[in-house]
């Protein structure tokens, strides 16, 4: 598996971008850029498919551009779908041009695992940044979105945010999860779930 990360828009939100010899993903395109599309046109002999991880504009900002370009669709949380369609919920009348309103192809429950290619991929739900953030956990890497940072986690002061969520989401993924899983974040450099019981402030100091 290769995993190609594209810092793009004034947030530097992390895209990434996951190929195999069958496989070709999209993870939270919040901006375009024409490298993710050509991504996607390179590899159109591929299964293909644009993962979002919640609904705030620095995520969802190039999908439908990318989907109208190249075919490839669009799976969410189900808990996020109506943040696509709704620009206070997303954010981007406030901190961005208002964006085109769009519904998702694929939406997803907590613990749904299904293949994309030769990709294992399981979806985590993880509310507490919005009420429908998933982490999408690819073979043994953890795509997080705006759910855990490094030595860090998601504010929760947004519409739909939670901190008694947000804190049940990380003591989740800190118990469930293999310390050796690489953490890759909507934000940030990546981690290791490891790294995060020892010196995640979530934890406020005590040992997990």
């Amino acid at each position: 598996m290769k995993i190609e990360k594209i810092v793009i828009g004034l947030i530097k939100e992390n895209c990434y971008l996951v190929s195999t010899d069958k496989s070709a993903i999209v993870i939270d395109p919040g901006f375009y850029s024409s490298d993710i599309s050509d991504f996607l046109k390179e590899n159109k002999d591929k299964d293909r498919l644009i993962l979002i991880t919640h609904g705030h504009f620095d995520h969802i900002g190039a999908a439908l551009r990318l989907k109208n370009e190249t075919g490839t669709e669009i799976a969410i949380g189900k808990d996020d779908n109506s943040m696509l369609m709704d620009n206070k919920e997303n954010l981007s009348y406030k901190f961005h041009n208002n964006l085109e309103g769009f519904s998702a192809d694929r939406l997803f429950n907590d613990q749904d695992e299904f293949y994309v290619g030769d990709l294992n991929i399981k979806v985590l739900q993880t509310p507490g940044h919005t009420k429908g953030s998933v982490c999408y956990l690819i073979e043994d890497k953890l795509f997080s979105g705006d759910t855990l940072f490094f030595e860090s986690y998601g504010r929760t002061d947004f519409p739909g945010g939670d901190m008694s969520e947000m804190v049940g989401s990380f003591y989740r993924l800190m118990t469930t999860l293999d310390e050796k899983i690489e953490v890759y974040p909507g934000h940030g450099e990546k981690t290791t779930v490891e790294h995060e019981k020892k010196y995640n402030p979530m934890n406020f100091g005590s040992a997990l």
